[in-house]
């Protein structure tokens, strides 16, 4: 990954396939990272929340946060990585876009060039153009907040990271919190129910078998 991180040019290119269930574990970049995939669903989960990325979207992580990609299914990962100075253009905040036909194929034509590509060349443009595509791309609203609290914070990466279904009286006890006290402190910190947020999840998780 030194490559990447350290290259010179504005944008650098990385590919990578995971199994079913893998995870990158928790990391940052000191670049920007635009992450894409062509098959499988990645579940980036921050401090602040949890992007769903299916096939045919892109996820923009700023650089220097923190934070982890889960698999669901096997997953055809390519990253571009933009310099800092670069990335200054780009949102402070994670974002997921629906990616545009010029950007998918941007990327793809960047990484068949070599890695030090021509900055006044094609290569130069092409980065120019990936950047550029990701200024203009609207939210595709694939988000769930995270709560603060590391009691629900556990309950929310189960629910996300496995799936798992459970009663509000059964992740009260996981909690070791009452149900009343789970309920209230969940709303005022997501905005929403645990349920509306499990079914919202769910409802997340089934676009990498939609896609």
């Amino acid at each position: 990954m030194d490559d990447f991180e350290q290259g010179t040019r504005l944008v650098t290119i990385h590919a990578q396939l995971y199994a079913d269930g893998e995870s990158t574990g928790w990391h940052h970049h000191a670049r920007g990272q635009i992450l894409t995939a062509s098959q499988g669903l990645m579940v980036a989960t921050t401090e602040r929340g949890a992007w769903y990325v299916p096939r045919g979207h892109a996820l923009w992580i700023p650089p220097g946060l923190d934070h982890d990609i889960g698999m669901r299914g096997a997953v055809a990962m390519r990253s571009a990585y933009v310099e800092p100075a670069a990335a200054a253009v780009l949102p402070t905040h994670c974002k997921v876009i629906i990616t545009s036909v010029l950007l998918a194929a941007a990327i793809e034509a960047l990484a068949g060039e070599l890695a030090d590509y021509d900055e006044k060349g094609r290569g130069g443009h092409l980065a120019a153009l990936i950047v550029d595509e990701m200024t203009r791309a609207d939210d595709a609203e694939l988000a769930l907040p995270m709560p603060r609290d590391a009691r629900l914070v556990r309950l929310c990466n189960a629910i996300v990271t496995k799936g798992e279904r459970r009663g509000l009286d059964d992740w009260a006890h996981i909690a070791g919190m009452s149900r009343r006290s789970l309920t209230r402190h969940f709303r005022a910190e997501t905005g929403l129910s645990l349920l509306a947020w499990r079914n919202r999840a769910a409802e997340l998780a089934s676009l990498g078998t939609s896609s």
